[in-house]
């Protein structure tokens, strides 16, 4: 097969590897969402994942001018589309992993997993992530075009570091179009060993920062909770809930979610309110705005104090529950 007929069967396929890579970094997100609760799976994945289409010239270099050996190239590359999970820390990989292997609407394959690679190796330090396909377990419709089963997407799981040493890195010491030197190879171990290390004591902070967050963490899920079963919507949980769920909590006592469940039973017009807002009104889509509502209702001047945003944004939870608003 020549580049020209190569590139011809290329153009008339990559619409459907680009769907099918748009539907994998969807339906990952979505798989991941649950997995990180209350955290959002927008926070929880620092980087956006963007599905990538190889472009023509490096598809063909990888087809032709690689060494693969390829008989079949348009069928035996599996990362003609691929996207990219960057989370913080090492620990959280796994959590991408999980859900990678859960969805029953490919077949995973792991082809790269540092952690084997470093035990194998404990003493080398080099390139790390965690590189599956997935391939699609049975035709299917997305975005008005057919994916064939068997269609391929490559996705890399890896850390913020990790992701920055490979930036640095791998396009030259590990491709062949910049000739490496001992020195590159030197530099980059070390930068990795400095990696893996710093991981350590990042997890380690983490360690000591959920430690002291996680009374805050375990009120938040229970209002999560409340709210999708009172509201009946899921919350779009932001840095505004934490905001909330900090300046409130202690306004319920010992029991705040069985407090808040008794204020929206005995005046369940709030919920209509909360309802009315939601789709428009950031605030009102995180579950300790009822924390909130709870505060103003039993120490109104009290709640205006501790409130952490605008007293603009504060008002309406007075006029619902029939107070004069706060002073601007």
């Amino acid at each position: 097969m020549t580049e020209e007929e190569f590139l011809e069967h290329w153009y008339a396929e990559r619409p459907l590897v680009e769907a099918w890579g748009k539907f994998v970094a969807q339906k990952l997100m979505q798989e991941i969402s649950p997995l990180v609760a209350p955290l959002s799976a927008d926070i929880f994945v620092r980087m956006p994942a963007s599905p990538r289409v190889k472009g023509d010239g490096s598809i063909l270099t990888k087809a032709f001018y690689r060494e693969k050996n390829y008989t079949d190239p348009l069928k035996q590359i599996t990362d003609k589309v691929g996207v990219r999970f960057v989370v913080l820390l090492a620990r959280e990989i796994e959590t991408v992993c999980r859900a990678i292997e859960v969805c029953g609407d490919w077949e995973p394959s792991k082809d790269k997993d540092y952690e084997e690679e470093r035990a194998e190796s404990p003493y080398e330090f080099k390139y790390q992530s965690v590189h599956y396909v997935v391939r699609c377990k049975a035709d299917m419709q997305v975005g008005g075009v057919t994916v064939p089963a068997g269609t391929p997407c490559e996705v890399q799981v890896r850390t913020i570091l990790q992701h920055a040493h490979s930036e640095l890195t791998h396009d030259t010491i590990y491709k062949p179009s910049v000739v490496d030197t001992p020195g590159m190879h030197r530099a980059a171990a070390k930068s990795m060993a400095l990696i893996e290390a710093t991981n350590d004591y990042f997890e380690q902070l983490m360690e000591l920062i959920e430690t002291k967050v996680a009374p805050n963490k375990k009120l938040s899920i229970e209002m999560g909770s409340l709210y999708r079963e009172l509201v009946g919507r899921s919350p779009d949980i932001t840095k505004a809930e934490g905001l909330l769920n900090d300046a409130f909590a202690s306004f319920g006592g010992d029991q705040p979610a069985a407090m808040t469940r008794e204020l929206f039973t005995e005046r369940p017009f709030l919920l209509d309110r909360i309802r009315e807002r939601a789709p428009t009104k950031l605030l009102f889509r995180q579950p300790s705005i009822m924390l909130a509502y709870l505060a103003v209702a039993k120490r109104q001047s009290d709640a205006q104090d501790a409130w952490p945003l605008t007293r603009a944004e504060l008002k309406p939870l007075y006029t619902d529950l029939g107070f004069a608003a706060p002073d601007s």
